[in-house]
C-alpha cells in the first residue's frame, strides 16, 4: 500500500500523519501481532473472533458494554456528578408539507418535558429538516419551543447542502465545538462533509441537496470529517486529561457500518487515532435511523432513534453483538421510532435507554 502524502502550508497534513501512524503502528507489532489485514493483527483478530462466537451463541442480542472495563471503573476514580441529558435525531420535518413528521415531533417534545429527572441539556444530532431551507427550520423551531432545557445542535446532510450551511448557522450555531459539564467533556462535530460534486458539473442549489440527501447515490462519496476539523479536535484533546471521560455527538457513525448507504465516515479512523489513550469515550450518532451498538478499541459507539422514519437494517456490516430493534409496522405511525434518554454515572459511564415509541403505547 502506498501512502501518497499531500502538503498543507509546506507541512504534512494531519490527516496523512494519522494515516502514517496507523500503519507504523501495525507494522511494529511482534509475531503475535503479525498483520492480518489493514489495521488488523492476530491478536486483535483472535480477539474479535472470540467475542464474535460469544454474539452468535447468544442469538446477538448481548452488550458490548462488558468488552472492556477502563482504567477509571478498576480505580473507581468517581470523579464525574452524575447528571441525564436527552437525545433526539433525524427529524426530518417538512414544513406543513408532511403533518406525520409534525406530530412526531410534537411527541417527542411533550414527552422529554414530562420526564420526572429533568436533563440537564438536549442534544439534536441533525437532520432536523428535509430539504435544508431557512422557512422549513423556522417550522422546526417553533415545533421545539415549549422544550423545557437547553437544546444543542450538530448537522446532518439534510440541513446542509441546500445552501452550504448558511441557514443551519444562523438558527442553530456553530457545527464543531466543545464544552465541559460535571466533569465530562463533550464534543459535537461535523461528520457529514462531502467531496464537492456540483460546481464542476454546474449543480443548481436543489441539485445538490437533492444528490447529498439520496441516501445510496454514487456520485457524492463517503461523508468524512476532514483535515480542518482534525486539527481543531487535536488541539482541543491536547486541554483533556486522559482519565476524564468524553462523549461525542456526530451525525454519520465514526466508525465504517455499511458504504451502500453511507452509514460510514471515511477518516473515522483518524479521529479513532487522536482518542488513543483516552478511558472514557462514548459516541453518539444518529443518521442509521435505527438502533445500533459497537465498540472499537476502547471507544463506544451508540445510535439514536430518529423521530423522522425508521431506516430497515443493511444486509451485511452490523456490528457483532449489536441489539437489534424489531421491524416497524407500516400501520403505526410512530413505528420504529422515538428519542433517547441517556445518563452519565460518577465513573464517566454512560447508559443509554431507548424511548421506542414501538414497545409503548402510541
Amino acid at each position: 500500500m502506498q501512502l501518497m502524502a499531500c502538503r498543507i502550508d509546506g507541512a504534512e497534513s494531519l490527516h496523512v500523519q494519522l494515516r502514517r501512524a496507523s500503519l507504523e503502528g501495525a507494522m511494529k507489532k511482534d509475531n503475535d501481532g503479525i498483520l492480518l489485514g489493514p489495521g488488523v493483527s492476530r491478536r486483535d483478530f483472535m480477539k474479535m473472533s472470540a467475542f464474535t462466537g460469544l454474539a452468535a451463541s447468544l442469538g446477538g442480542l448481548v452488550s458490548l458494554d462488558f468488552l472492556s472495563a477502563s482504567p477509571a471503573q478498576a480505580q473507581g476514580m468517581g470523579t464525574v456528578k452524575p447528571f441525564t441529558f436527552a437525545v433526539m435525531a433525524d427529524h426530518h420535518t417538512m414544513g406543513p408539507k408532511n403533518n406525520y413528521m409534525k406530530m412526531r415531533v410534537e411527541r417527542c417534545v411533550q414527552e422529554v418535558n414530562n420526564l420526572s429527572l429533568k436533563p440537564d441539556f438536549i442534544m439534536s444530532l441533525g437532520d432536523v429538516v428535509h430539504d435544508g431551507s431557512d422557512e422549513q427550520m423556522k417550522f422546526f423551531d417553533e415545533l421545539i419551543a415549549p422544550l423545557k432545557a437547553p437544546v444543542k445542535y450538530i448537522t446532518g446532510e439534510h440541513d446542509w447542502y441546500l445552501d452550504m450551511g448558511e441557514s443551519y448557522g444562523k438558527h442553530y450555531g456553530k457545527t464543531t465545538y466543545s464544552w465541559d459539564h460535571n466533569g465530562v467533556h463533550f464534543i459535537a462535530l461535523n461528520t457529514v462533509m462531502l467531496r464537492d460534486f456540483w460546481t464542476a458539473r454546474g449543480l443548481t442549489a436543489q441539485e445538490r441537496m437533492d444528490i447529498a440527501g439520496t441516501l445510496n447515490h454514487p456520485l457524492p462519496g463517503p461523508f468524512h470529517v476532514g483535515e480542518k476539523q482534525l486539527v481543531w479536535l487535536r488541539d482541543d484533546l491536547k486541554k483533556v486529561k486522559k482519565t476524564t471521560p468524553i462523549i461525542i455527538f456526530s451525525h454519520s457513525p465514526l466508525y465504517y457500518y455499511y458504504k451502500p448507504w453511507n452509514f460510514w465516515t471515511e477518516d473515522a479512523p483518524e479521529v479513532h487515532l487522536l482518542l488513543e489513550g483516552y478511558e472514557h469515550v462514548q459516541v453518539i450518532h444518529g443518521h442509521v435511523h435505527h438502533i445500533v451498538k459497537n465498540q472499537i478499541g476502547s471507544i463506544k459507539f451508540a445510535s439514536s432513534l430518529s423521530t423522522g422514519w425508521p431506516h430497515p437494517y443493511p444486509t451485511s456490516g452490523l456490528p457483532a453483538g449489536s441489539p437489534k430493534m424489531p421491524r416497524a409496522n407500516p400501520a403505526n405511525i410512530f413505528g420504529g421510532l422515538g428519542w433517547d434518554t441517556m445518563g452519565v454515572d460518577d465513573q464517566g459511564e454512560v447508559s443509554v435507554k431507548y424511548e421506542e415509541w414501538s414497545r409503548v403505547k402510541a
